[in-house]
């Protein structure tokens, strides 16, 4: 779906021009809109209220463009998150430092040489630190 003009202004202005997920400053053309409850499985998840964040509970099969289901999101963390609801989407970011060491020996040569330190904690998305 396009979105208008304002509709991206106020998206964007939902975090003050920062991605929801990792908190970088996107500029307003930049931003991509993202659906935190996936467009393509939308209708399933709410009818079934199955992984519904609390927050969005309020929503009907309808709703799947309604504001409060949209986030401004980099390209980055809109592409990663994919069609990934918000678990899955923090299960695949948890899983990256264990990805890494499996499969790239860049990153072991560059932690066994003290290049990389490894900081594994609970993934917080920036929108869940919002006050």
């Amino acid at each position: 779906m396009a979105f208008s003009k304002q509709q991206r202004i106020e998206i964007h202005a939902k975090f003050n021009g920062k991605c929801a997920y990792c908190g970088a400053e996107i500029h307003l053309k930049d931003m991509q809109v993202d659906h935190i409850i996936p467009q393509m499985s939308f209708v399933q998840h709410v009818h079934n209220k199955f992984r519904v964040p609390a927050f969005l509970s309020h929503l009907t099969e309808g709703d799947i463009n309604h504001s409060d289901n949209l986030h401004p999101a980099c390209r980055v963390c809109n592409k990663w998150k994919s069609a990934h609801d918000l678990e899955l989407f923090r299960r695949e970011l948890s899983e990256q430092v264990s990805r890494l060491n499996s499969y790239s020996s860049n990153y072991r040569i560059a932690k066994k040489y003290g290049q990389i330190s490894e900081t594994v904690s609970p993934i917080r998305f920036f929108f869940e630190n919002e006050p």
